[in-house]
């Protein structure tokens, strides 16, 4: 466990980070939390809560993890858990990975003199703000599905779009659990907690962020199948076309086929072929037949195009 500890002039803060179980069972006789509490620091699962006891506050709030993986899109995944437990006197933060928010304000405390409120809003709101480079993130990525998506480059747009979305999904969750904490912090009459408004209104920012990104990329996926769908209509409109103008050729070449195929039999007794005018009479009743067909065809509307 790497610990790190400031001493003010009425309270202290300190920091552990990746603590095994005997560091939280010392931890534990330390301060006057219970040991439980401290025990459910090791699980990473735990999403942003907050839970008064006697003399403390214990609030877990969720950090952008920035090692997670592209195609990372849980909660867990996306982040990592960061535990505040507040006293009157003390303040004392675990995490199981390195955080730029607390290596800043370590850094910055042997050179201020922070209120405990001070303190722990301003680890707060740079828990708050590690979201914000994410949410540029899929901005971007959803204006580029937006482009593809009116150019009908199709390849992956539907793969890279439900990412978008599964991850603006889980940040809309964050914020929505985190805003819960806050308010439920200002039910605390002994901790001095009350005035956190300067953490939720960047948090009701990046909340509006993230519904606006997911209800963006919904609509880009919603309209990037309506194309498809279009597209693929038309393309079956363009082939019954070709199969309705063969359809109509074959109405005509049927019946002639018919009638020479009659006569282009070879047999003796075929009275027709001694006519003299039987060639002319033939050519003239095919010509009949085709003025019908056609006739019938134009009543049946066979020959109208229909529009789109």
């Amino acid at each position: 466990m790497k610990r790190f500890e400031h001493q003010w002039q009425d309270y202290k803060w300190v920091d552990c980070e990746a603590p095994s179980q005997n560091d939280l069972l010392k931890l534990a006789e330390e301060f006057p939390i219970p040991l439980n509490a401290l025990m459910t620091c090791l699980d990473p699962e735990h999403l942003p809560s907050c839970t008064f006891f006697e003399k403390s506050c214990f609030i877990i709030l969720r950090h952008h993890d920035v090692t997670a993986k592209p195609k990372a899109g849980t909660i867990q995944s996306l982040t990592t858990k960061i535990a505040f437990f507040i006293g009157r006197d003390f303040v004392l933060t675990i995490h199981r990975m390195p955080l730029e928010c607390i290596s800043i304000k370590k850094d910055k405390v042997a050179f201020e003199q922070l209120p405990l409120l001070t303190l722990v809003k301003s680890l707060c709101m740079q828990t708050v703000k590690s979201f914000d480079a994410p949410l540029d993130e899929l901005d971007a990525k959803t204006d580029i599905i937006e482009e593809r998506v009116f150019t009908l480059k199709r390849r992956s747009i539907l793969r890279e779009g439900y990412q978008i979305k599964r991850k603006a999904s889980s940040y809309r969750k964050i914020f929505k659990f985190t805003m819960d904490v806050f308010n439920k912090v200002h039910l605390h009459d002994e901790l001095p907690l009350r005035d956190l408004q300067q953490v939720r209104e960047p948090l009701e920012k990046l909340s509006f962020f993230a519904d606006d990104i997911y209800e963006e990329i919904t609509g880009l996926l919603n309209l990037h199948l309506s194309l498809m769908s279009q597209k693929t209509n038309e393309a079956s409109y363009r082939t019954n076309e070709v199969m309705r103008v063969l359809t109509v050729f074959s109405i005509f070449f049927l019946p002639l086929n018919f009638i020479a195929g009659i006569y282009g039999m070879n047999f003796e007794n075929m009275p027709e072929l001694r006519q003299p005018n039987g060639y002319y009479a033939t050519l003239a009743f095919m010509l009949f037949v085709i003025i019908g067909i056609t006739y019938w065809i134009y009543k049946k509307g066979w020959l109208k195009k229909d529009e789109l």
